[in-house]
């Protein structure tokens, strides 16, 4: 009896070392279950697909807006297929995984978008969310190796030449911001002056970039948030580090100017 009771106890034991090595084995594969890496390769796949039914679309003369969209469509879907899945899964690296979803909700959006393809508000948002996936493919090429097959490495490059693009137009943009928030017009007495005041500034343009053309809608606010009237301002040619003299006059009394710039960048 006392044998039987020894074997069973070792037989006991053995199971619980069997059991406790089986869990830290499937807790540790659990710990390092990671997205990182088949993210980026199934991200590669997909956008193979998407470039090879795009060369079918290319062989197309002429499609039909239907046949755009249903190809477009089509873009969308396959790689959709290949990361979906992905907006619930785990990544090691948390910068990569916002930029995972970021990508797939853009995705989505392009979907949303490809019934509007047949109009210019359509297609300019579909060139929008065009510019914000390119500006992550950028990251994605550039910081975490992806890459694609020797036939498609042109089409990847191109695509990083646009997004590299895109994010030159943001920095630009910024700083167009930066400049107009900062123009300050004061007041220019004249000896005639009657009820018509005319107001002027000097703006030196500190973009690191020669505009072709800049112009901009000038809503004159009053104390109370109101806007009591508006003017245009505009200059052709204007240079990185030139100046130019800018200047309106109005009737009326503000207190703070509002600008919505328009401009160009030069060839």
């Amino acid at each position: 009896m006392k044998k039987i009771t020894t074997l069973l106890i070792g037989f006991v034991m053995l199971l619980l070392v069997l059991t406790s090595c089986g869990t830290s084995k499937t807790s540790t594969g659990q710990k390092n279950n990671y997205a990182d890496k088949s993210f980026i390769s199934d991200l590669s796949a997909g956008l193979q697909e998407r470039w090879k039914l795009g060369d079918e679309l290319d062989k197309i003369s002429n499609p039909s807006t239907s046949q755009t969209k249903d190809y477009y469509s089509k873009f969308v879907k396959v790689e959709m297929d290949s990361v979906g899945s992905y907006k619930d899964k785990k990544f090691k690296d948390t910068k990569l995984q916002s930029l995972a979803l970021q990508y797939i909700n853009l995705l989505e959006d392009s979907k949303k978008e490809i019934t509007g393809l047949g109009t210019y508000d359509g297609m300019t948002k579909w060139e929008d969310t065009y510019q914000s996936r390119t500006k992550l493919l950028v990251e994605f090429k550039n910081n975490y190796n992806l890459a694609v097959d020797d036939k498609y490495k042109t089409y990847l490059d191109g695509l990083e030449a646009d997004g590299q693009k895109a994010i030159k137009n943001d920095e630009l943009k910024t700083k167009i911001t930066t400049l107009v928030n900062g123009i300050v017009f004061v007041y220019k007495q004249e000896e005639y002056d009657d009820t018509y005041k005319k107001y002027q500034a000097v703006v030196e343009n500190n973009t690191g970039t020669d505009l072709s053309s800049f112009s901009g809608q000038v809503n004159l606010v009053d104390a109370n948030g109101v806007t009591v009237d508006n003017t245009f301002i505009s200059t052709d040619n204007w240079k990185n580090g030139s100046k130019v003299l800018f200047e309106f006059t109005t009737d009326k009394t503000f207190s703070k100017t509002v600008i919505t710039p328009q401009y160009s960048v030069a060839d």
